[in-house]
């Protein structure tokens, strides 16, 4: 007689892992395949026991993904005594006994019990070719009490226990460790390790898989002492070094992110005194290149005994397509016959420094490519475009179209849609037959790349940017020619607008009032007063979203003769604290001669605090802050009041006074730039 499923109840569970000051756990290394790829995986081993005895895995053990653990259906369940069959027809998995009968569908957060309908907040997957649960939804669906063994990261399922009040999580009984530094190897020809240091033994850390991107390590019971961001990683792999801190049921948990240019093998290891931890990237050897061409397709594939991170970017005259692998040596031939090939015209291979190797082909501009990259294999085809009578002089950043097809230059309309990374030309007509479709790729400093698309009776061509540009339509006598410009080479004012913190950054918060909303709507203000000046006003943010405050700088210096930063105050409990003040740093280029963040903020404070009866706190000189430490153009970062104060916060609360404020603000950008030399 087969047993019922044990009747219990779920206890609260932080199966990502709160540590203790227990032994080290095993660690589990392995490969795991699920949604269509193969992932490296590597974190410390969990074990199963089912009343008191522990669950061997026979081939697939528990793993945390994405912060979710999951445990394998089959082995739990038949240990329970239960029956289990998978319909491949409706990718359904049933677990049976004589009371109950529960189907769970693949990639689907419902679960049928007994006919009825139970949400579960992350569905069943297939792992390594065998369906995995994550720990809520099998002891939600299956009323199973399942407790967690923090210090030895046990996952308990128990038979006729009387039911309990759930219980938090074991808390560390040690003090916290501080994570206090990142070290970068010494060069990008060093050896690649990174180093992620505490001031005390690390007693527990898990990897957790994202994506093929990132290398992700939560270091638990650490605070964080890291920068918010380190960019000078003197490598060519890692591109960046982040770091956030969070609590986990009272726990203080460290993350670190790598991000990575590409898909790259690594390991983690730790030091012997556990203050360190260590990611390795091993040198990859390249051991063939082939180059073929099969139904009209050229294709590239090279093979190596680990992740590439290949970097693919083009050249032109003559158009190139080059593909970088950081920290590989090869063992191929160096010369790569062309022979039979349709459009890779040249090839050649080589080391570009001592440990980045290059292949460089050699194709026509008017060709697609495409490329991948799984468990060492980099494939890569070039086949013809489906655009035509085209094409792009990437020095120059001019786009020419053949005349095919007469237009009129007036009737092309034009679309910025800078803060969402595009540009947009609609020409007056349909003109596939003339120019195609398809997507032209770029890749330098400021076209990402171009696409062609014909909606309706319109064609479209969108510019896919990486820096803010402004462009300029010419017809010549060969056809029509689009210009790609910085807007300092067409306007004469050109203003970055910034609407401090957004997204998941909400600034300070108090009274009922929000910083990110307001300084939105501040910004969006300012914008709309200024668009009968002679000023050209671009936007760091017109929606709710966080850009980097690194990028919002770089923008003001790459295209902005001046940039203000919108924010609101606050003293925290504090309601005392109320009033205007605008901030500043001193740039090594500033010139008297022309405007500087200093005559900017005067000007500031004084329109702010007349139009809006406010306190005057004075302009004042900040080291500490990105935005203005970054910059080569004057900044300027005003706030405009406290929102901890509730009189301030009951003044920029009301439509009428935030008019008020951004005409001030307007005025004060337009006597800015009139009145002072920006160049």
């Amino acid at each position: 007689m087969k047993k019922g499923f044990k009747r219990l109840i779920f206890s609260a569970l932080a199966i990502a892992a709160m540590m203790t000051s227990t032994a080290f756990a095993k660690t589990v290394n392995m490969n795991l395949t699920y949604n269509g790829k193969t992932h490296a995986y590597s974190a410390s081993e969990i074990k199963i026991k089912i009343d008191g005895e522990e669950l061997a895995p026979k081939d697939m053990p528990p793993v945390v993904i994405e912060g979710r653990t999951m445990l394998p259906m089959r082995l739990i369940a038949q240990e329970l005594g239960c029956d289990v069959l998978w319909n491949d027809e409706t990718n359904q998995a049933f677990i049976i006994n004589e009371n109950y009968t529960v189907a769970f569908t693949l990639g689907s957060k419902t679960v049928i019990k007994n006919g009825q309908e139970i949400a579960l907040d992350v569905p069943a997957m297939i792992i390594n070719d065998r369906t995995m649960l994550p720990v809520r939804a099998l002891a939600k669906a299956l009323d199973l009490n399942v407790t967690w063994d923090d210090p030895n990261r046990t996952v308990y399922i128990g038979e006729g226990r009387t039911p309990t009040t759930p219980t938090e999580p074991t808390k560390p009984t040690t003090q916290a460790v501080k994570v206090f530094q990142a070290s970068v190897p010494a060069s990008k020809t060093a050896s690649q390790v990174f180093t992620i240091e505490a001031n005390d033994a690390i007693y527990s850390y898990d990897e957790v898989y994202l994506d093929d991107t990132r290398v992700v390590i939560d270091i638990q019971n650490a605070t964080n002492g890291l920068s918010e961001k380190i960019t000078n990683t003197n490598s060519n792999i890692v591109t960046s070094i982040r770091s956030a801190q969070h609590d986990a049921n009272g726990v203080p948990v460290t993350r670190v992110v790598l991000d990575l240019a590409g898909e790259k093998s690594y390991t983690v290891t730790q030091s012997a005194d556990k203050k360190k931890i260590y990611v390795t990237f091993d040198q990859v050897v390249v051991e063939d290149i082939s180059l073929t061409n099969r139904n009209g397709v050229d294709k590239l594939v090279v093979g190596a005994d680990g992740g590439l991170g290949a970097k693919i970017s083009t050249l032109s005259n003559p158009h190139r397509i080059v593909i970088d692998f950081p920290n590989v040596e090869s063992k191929a031939a160096n010369v790569l016959s062309t022979n039979g090939l349709s459009y890779i015209t040249a090839a050649r291979t080589g080391m570009y420094d001592t440990n980045t190797f290059r292949i460089v082909l050699e194709v026509g501009q008017l060709t697609e490519f495409n490329w991948e990259e799984e468990d060492g294999d980099f494939t890569l085809e070039v086949k013809k475009s489906t655009l035509e009578n085209l094409s792009y002089d990437i020095d120059s950043n001019v786009l020419i179209l053949d005349s095919v097809e007469s237009m009129d230059v007036e009737d092309i309309q034009k679309n910025d849609r800078h803060t969402e990374g595009y540009y947009e030309l609609t020409l007056p007509g349909d003109y596939e037959s003339a120019y195609g479709y398809g997507t032209l790729k770029i890749g330098n400093d400021v076209i990402d790349s171009i696409s062609v698309s014909t909606k309706g009776s319109k064609t479209v061509i969108r510019f896919t940017q990486n820096r803010y540009s402004e462009y300029v339509i010419e017809e010549t006598k060969k056809g029509y020619e689009i210009h790609v410009k910085n807007p300092k080479e067409v306007y004469d004012k050109v203003l970055l607008l910034d609407a401090g913190h957004g997204g998941n950054d909400p600034g300070a918060s108090a009274n009922g009032l929000m910083e990110k909303n307001l300084t939105l709507t501040m910004a969006l203000k300012v914008q709309k007063y200024l668009e009968n000046s002679d000023v050209k006003v671009y936007m760091t943010r017109d929606s709710d979203v966080r850009p980097e405050n690194s990028v919002r700088a770089k923008t003001a210096n790459q295209i902005a003769d001046l940039m203000v930063s919108i924010h609101m105050n606050s003293a925290g409990t504090a309601t005392t604290a109320n009033g205007t003040e605008t901030l500043y740093q001193v740039h090594s280029n500033d010139n008297n001669s022309k405007l500087t963040s200093l005559k900017a903020a005067e000007i500031m404070q004084s329109s702010l605090v007349q139009a809006m009866n406010t306190t005057n706190r004075g302009v004042k000189q900040r080291t500490d802050l990105l935005i203005l430490n970054s910059t080569t153009v004057p900044t300027i970062l005003v706030e405009i009041c406290f929102l901890s104060n509730p009189g301030d916060a009951i003044k920029i609360s009301s439509a009428e006074n935030q008019e008020i404020a951004a005409e001030a603000i307007g005025d004060a950008i337009i006597e800015m730039m009139d009145k002072h030399r920006l160049r």
